[in-house]
């Protein structure tokens, strides 16, 4: 666990590491602490954007990082030990962490399933990106590269009139919903499962049609 600090005269609710040059002009009479950075968040705190591992390497490619997300119409922002992406299509979080202060790529979930995940409760909200770059730049370029694969591959299509019929046919889904493209991997998905369900019922009926040809002595 890693000690965190702040200042009772401060109403912020930030708090700092041990090596924070902020934290150095906060008198020691005027400091608390708590534990880790866990309690801390328990409590309504968030880290220092300056004190934060991700701030560090942020500052050292600040320029190149503002100039390519002007370019590539990105949103970048410092905040609670993270730095925040947002894309045309979806949020991300880049983070540091380990003993060798790695640098990670999240994904905000979308999919129920994956929200419901445990296994994806390190970043709450977001699961781990199958990416990997030692550089900031690396994987705003890897988002940039998901957004045009969106682009040419759209996962689903906005339908207006939601109370029509058909809507809920084509999604399972009784209130505003989204109806499947094909040749998008939640629409195979999504045959695969109607299949199943087809195979399923007709070997009931089946079974049923047996039942009733053995009660009248067939």
């Amino acid at each position: 666990m890693c000690q965190v600090f702040y200042s009772v005269n401060s109403h912020r609710k930030v708090v700092h590491l041990q090596n924070c040059t902020i934290l150095r002009r906060i008198p020691k009479e005027n400091r608390r602490s708590f534990s880790s950075i866990e309690e801390a968040r328990a409590h309504g705190y968030h880290l220092c954007s300056c004190c934060a591992p991700i701030a560090q390497k942020y500052r050292k490619e600040r320029k190149k990082i503002k100039e390519f997300c002007r370019m590539n119409d990105l949103t970048c922002k410092l905040q609670d030990g993270a730095l925040h992406v947002i894309s045309r299509h979806d949020c991300w979080r880049i983070i540091v962490n380990g003993h060798n202060k790695n640098i990670f790529l999240y994904h905000k979930n979308t999919d129920r399933r994956e929200r419901n995940n445990p296994y994806h409760n390190f970043v709450p909200g977001y699961h781990s990106q199958p990416s990997h770059s030692s550089t900031i730049l690396g994987y705003l370029e890897y988002i940039v590269t998901h957004d045009q694969y969106r682009d040419q591959h759209p996962c689903t299509e906005k339908v207006i009139n939601i109370s029509d019929k058909n809507v809920i046919k084509d999604t399972g889904k009784s209130y505003p919903g989204y109806r499947r493209i094909k040749g998008t991997k939640r629409y195979r998905k999504e045959q695969a499962r109607k299949k199943r369900q087809a195979r399923r019922a007709a070997i009931i009926r089946v079974y049923a049609l047996l039942d009733e040809l053995a009660a009248i002595g067939y």
